[in-house]
Parts: C-alpha cells; structure tokens; sequence
C-alpha cells in the first residue's frame, strides 16, 4: 500500500478482507475505532506520512520494548499466565499483545465504547474504569499489572491512590509495571518544582479534562519516593528509556 488511506478507507478494507491489507502482513486486527484519541495524535502530527500504518507499528513497538523490559527482570512476557492492560484505550498496543497471551489478557478504560470495541474485536477480557480509583472494581487478580503512559498524564497528587488501587490488583509474585516521562525529555527543559514535578493541563485527549489528565514530568528520585510512599516498598526495576520516545518503565514487585 503506497499512499496513505484515510480512516474509513482502511476500515473497510480490512472489513472486506481486501488484498494488500495491513492484517493480511501484520497478521493481526487492523481495525482501528475512529474514536481513537491515540489515532488522531498521529493523524495530527506535522511530521505522520501514513498515520495508519504508523499507529499500528507503534503498537507493535509497545510489544517489542515490553517483551525485553520483561526477559530483563527474568519474568518472560510469554510465560505470564494473566495480564490486565489498565488505560488501553481503542488498542493500539492490545490488538499486538491479545494474539501472543491468547485468553490471557483483560483490558481496562474510561473512555465510553474503549472496551465493547477491544471485546468485540480481539476476544479480551475487559471492564470499564472511572475516573476515581475509589470507585473502582477490579474483577480480579493478574500476574501483571501493565500501565502504559498514564501517570504521564496523571496530576502529582493522584499518583498514590492510583498505585494503591492498581497494585491491590497484582497477585503474589506478579508485577506492576508503570510508565513515566523520562527526567530529561530530550529538547525540553522542563521547569521542576521543588518536589520534582511538572504538570502541564494539556494532553491529546479530545475528552478527558485537562485539569484531571493533562501532561506529567517527574524526577526519577520523586518517582522512586512515591512509590515508597504509596506501596511501602521502593520499586523492583528502573529502566530508563525503555518505552516510546523517552518514557522510563517502572517496576514493582508484589
């Protein structure tokens, strides 16, 4: 495919089974929700020649840097037996992960329609969120816990009742795992605070108010001490960089 199709275009090749598809190479579900905040950043950006073709590799991305942060604290990606995605939005990165832990994963999200789409489409697992952790009813337990660029929108003062909530949900043995900004994001200079964070309220979010799920920047010390505060126990694993384009990977043990 040497032009790059607009959404609906896309769609109802993958619908028809077209030949030259994107499904017929990635051999995964293409379809893409046109409600797909995550699609439209990419749609949107100066510099996005094919966004479909680059939302559905960045998904695939996800998986690879995921599947070696996972080798690295010698718990295999492949060998979990249960795996919640909290804040996976319409599945840019589930339609990659669903088809390598078949039954095994659930999905969470607020967004109204998130998780009827990713049930429908991929054959998950999956439960709404809201926006108060107080409120929310996880089902279950899951060897890992995986949280991809949401306290990177997060205000500060939110983080631990969210890490609370969120590792209540992890069973003995499994992991947490949580992404943050990188301290130094490469051109920016950002402007700490004195406990070491910024809070920016704007994101790519068409829904979501800025105030509540804006944009984070955090120190890897204040990060560090947060978790110690909210869990009572220092993260297991820091791996710098080790998502998307300068997101650090958390990681606690339960």
């Amino acid at each position: 495919m040497n032009e790059a199709p607009d959404l609906t275009t896309h769609n109802r090749r993958e619908a028809s089974h077209a030949p030259g598809r994107y499904s017929e190479w990635m051999r995964v579900n293409c379809v893409i929700d046109p409600r797909d905040d995550i699609y439209h950043f990419f749609a949107s950006h100066p510099i996005a020649a094919n966004p479909v073709r680059e939302y559905l590799a960045d998904g695939w991305r996800t998986l690879s840097e995921l599947l070696l942060l996972m080798e690295s604290i010698d718990a295999p990606l492949m060998k979990v037996r249960s795996m919640l995605e909290f804040a996976s939005g319409f599945g840019r990165f589930t339609r990659h992960v669903a088809p390598v832990l078949p039954g095994r994963v659930t999905v969470s999200d607020v967004h109204p329609g998130s998780v009827d789409f990713l049930k429908e489409q991929l054959g998950v697992q999956g439960f709404y969120s809201t926006m108060d952790p107080g409120a929310l009813q996880i089902p279950g337990r899951y060897e890992l816990v995986f949280v991809l660029s949401m306290f990177t929108h997060l205000p500060p003062a939110r983080w631990g009742e969210w890490l609370r909530k969120l590792f209540s949900a992890v069973e003995p043995g499994g992991h947490l795992v949580f992404s943050v900004h990188h301290e130094k994001v490469p051109g920016h200079e950002i402007a700490y605070g004195p406990d070491g964070t910024f809070f920016v309220p704007s994101s790519e979010s068409r829904e979501l108010g800025a105030e509540s799920y804006g944009t984070t920047f955090t120190t890897r010390d204040w990060v560090q001490s947060e978790v110690r505060r909210a869990l009572g126990r220092p993260p297991t694993a820091y791996r710098e960089t080790a998502f998307w384009h300068g997101q650090d990977a958390v990681v606690v043990r339960a």
